[in-house]
């Protein structure tokens, strides 16, 4: 989709959920503008388009309630494909065309490195909302700000979970060559060791994979009391149906996450299996704002958000409140500044939203067991498992190049 279009989308989005006629008077003040550069298109398309969707309903709230600075706040979106050098390419524009002030979007960590990149050279504020390749937070970035816990810590997390629910369990990874899956893998692996589990079998798929069959025979005779399974896309669901269907029960399963339409893909028949998340309608600590969020997002789309729909949700506001704290939408290092002083909680659910030196977020993840799975409409789950930890508890930096 072409970014003139999707801008008019979301232009004709605003105006019919607030009535012809209705739109605030700030809608005559010049709008502060974010570049935002996500996945319409591509392999990532469904992250992309689910965060355009809670991005859309913050960026709503916010301009009805007056905007920011007494100015509109506005989203130009731009479509990366799914690819780093489109990703790059839209950056440019949007700083150099569209004169925005900061840039965000990516839900692939692969493409968010590339905007990283430009992002840090040209000293342009980045907030990625649901990538999570340590990498993004080196030590010495300074622009870039990564709200979603780093993946290398995602692994970290499923091993103390394996550890507390079977003590010297043996398992089995199958995950794809992915940025992202890959920092899961080397957490896992770290951590392992030190939790006692064994590696029983560990299997990479080469991107663009869709057969498993011998990789699954073959996790199968390994034995496994775990399997996890992590593959990139719709392989992901390739991956657990063939294990499925090979003997492999659905309480031996863990996926390092979970989003609605996966849960949908994996199917009634995945009942019992794990899954880790950020924002799930199944976790214990719902603010009353999240519950309204969900609702109201389940209205919209005939379906649950996940933790991708709750951080592209969130993100408006993280902007919003920097850019109050900075007393200005025209500078850049100020803005960078208020992020990284940022002291917040999201709205949704009340987990703390702050940034170390690095623009590394606070690091912590919940397990949800799937309960029962009705179609593409919605599904039942259980909170099993929460933890939080401080991000140096593994060295995410030497482990992830």
């Amino acid at each position: 989709m072409k970014r003139s279009t999707v801008k008019t989308v979301l232009k004709l989005g605003l105006i019919g959920s607030l009535g012809l006629g209705t739109l605030p008077a700030i809608s005559q003040a010049n709008p502060i503008k974010i570049g935002f550069v996500t996945e319409l298109t591509g392999a990532w398309t469904f992250f992309g388009t689910s965060c355009v969707a809670g991005l859309k309903m913050a960026t709503d709230e916010i301009n009805k309630a007056g905007g920011v600075l007494k100015r509109p706040l506005e989203f130009v979106i731009q479509d990366n494909q799914t690819n780093p050098s489109q990703a790059l390419a839209s950056a440019r524009n949007l700083i150099v065309n569209d004169k925005v002030l900061a840039l965000s979007g990516p839900t692939s960590s692969d493409v968010a490195l590339a905007v990283y990149g430009y992002a840090e050279q040209n000293k342009v504020p980045f907030v990625v909302p649901v990538a999570a390749f340590p990498q993004l937070t080196k030590p010495g970035t300074r622009y870039t700000f990564r709200i979603e816990p780093d993946a290398a810590g995602w692994g970290y997390a499923m091993a103390k979970y394996i550890e507390q629910r079977k003590p010297g369990a043996k398992v089995a990874l199958m995950h794809s060559d992915a940025a992202l899956m890959r920092a899961i893998m080397a957490g896992f692996r770290y951590q392992a060791a030190r939790s006692k589990l064994s590696i029983v079998s560990d299997i990479l798929f080469p991107q663009g994979s869709s057969d498993a069959t011998v990789q699954a025979a073959q996790v199968r005779a390994a034995n496994p009391d775990f399997v996890i399974v992590n593959g990139a896309g719709a392989f992901d669901n390739v991956l657990t149906n063939q294990l499925l269907d090979l003997g492999i029960k659905p309480e031996q399963i863990i996926h390092p996450y979970g989003i609605t339409t996966q849960v949908f893909g994996w199917g009634q028949r995945s009942v019992g299996s794990i899954y880790g998340s950020f924002f799930d309608h199944g976790m214990d600590n719902l603010t009353p704002e999240g519950k309204d969020f969900i609702a109201r997002f389940d209205a919209a789309a005939s379906r649950p958000p996940s933790y991708a729909e709750n951080y592209c949700y969130v993100t408006p506001y993280i902007f919003k409140q920097a850019i109050e704290a900075a007393g200005t939408a025209d500078d850049r290092e100020k803005l960078r500044d208020a992020i990284s002083k940022l002291n917040t909680k999201e709205l949704t659910s009340g987990v703390p939203i702050s940034f170390d030196k690095n623009g590394a977020r606070r690091e912590y993840m919940y397990f949800l067991e799937i309960q029962g799975v009705e179609g593409k409409r919605t599904y039942k789950s259980k909170q099993r498992f929460y933890i939080e930890w401080d991000p140096e508890v593994i060295p995410v930096y030497d482990l992830v190049k």
